[in-house]
């Protein structure tokens, strides 16, 4: 399933793009409808040595690298789900949030295309991927209050995430004018404090996001001589939450040491 909406996450960022309504699958070159064989997640573009049928341009490696990745995500989310004994036990909101996240995965991997190829993000996505992150939220915390978990300490850490990772994007985005981080890169950080909703995470994911960034981005740049040149800053945001998110049991452990 993962595979599958890997595909779909790719073929969209691309549909945005170039403002596409058309309902199949084409060619981006020779506007060759693909039939359903050359649509098989993973395999069609092994088999095809990810070459066009018709025209054999490439179809470039975005395509494999969404559909793994997101597989290996969906795999993932359900062998580190933070509450496994909920999840696998069937309770109603917890399946009702990982779903909830699983629908955020395939928003995340259409932002982390667009902005890895184009430099941007879409505002839509954007916005979608704050609805999803919303959702989220209150099942958590409706599951929070069932528990008799919920305090003002709860809210409290949910306004430090927000603080650090929005507030801090957003400030940058100002102080540099837009040269540092641009307005999307702020505005994703939205969903993902909500989703962290700790203070302490939402530290981690900072500092992991650009741990990541610059031990990718820095050989990069380099190589290209390039000193100035744009960082698509979104998919290094999108992989630290996601390593704090499947970590966050030991993080809370360490820092509550």
């Amino acid at each position: 399933m993962g595979a599958g909406l890997g595909s779909f996450a790719c073929c969209q960022a691309w549909r945005l793009r170039k403002h596409d309504k058309s309902a199949r699958s084409h060619c981006m070159n020779c506007s060759y409808q693909l039939k359903w064989y050359d649509n098989i997640p993973v395999l069609s573009w092994l088999f095809l040595l990810g070459k066009c049928r018709k025209c054999k341009k490439p179809i470039g490696f975005a395509e494999i690298i969404a559909e793994v990745a997101l597989a290996a995500l969906f795999a993932l989310s359900y062998a580190f789900w933070p509450n496994r004994e909920a999840l696998y036990g069937g309770d109603v909101l917890e399946v009702a949030k990982f779903i909830t996240f699983l629908v955020q995965l395939v928003i995340f991997t259409i932002l982390a295309v667009y902005d890895a190829k184009w430099k941007e993000m879409p505002t839509s996505m954007l916005l979608a991927s704050i609805v999803i992150g919303a959702v989220y939220f209150v099942l958590n915390l409706v599951l929070i209050v069932m528990t008799g978990k919920f305090s003002g300490e709860t809210m409290m850490n949910v306004l430090g995430a927000i603080i650090i990772l929005p507030g801090f994007y957003y400030f940058m985005y100002k102080m540099s004018k837009e040269t540092w981080v641009g307005s999307g890169d702020a505005i994703l950080c939205v969903p993902l404090a909500i989703m962290l909703g700790d203070f302490w995470l939402a530290m981690f994911c900072l500092f992991g996001s650009n741990m990541i960034g610059s031990v990718v981005m820095v050989p990069v740049t380099a190589a290209k001589k390039e000193k100035h040149a744009m960082i698509p800053f979104g998919p290094f945001l999108i992989a630290g939450f996601l390593v704090v998110f499947f970590l966050q049991d030991a993080i809370i452990k360490f820092v509550s040491f």
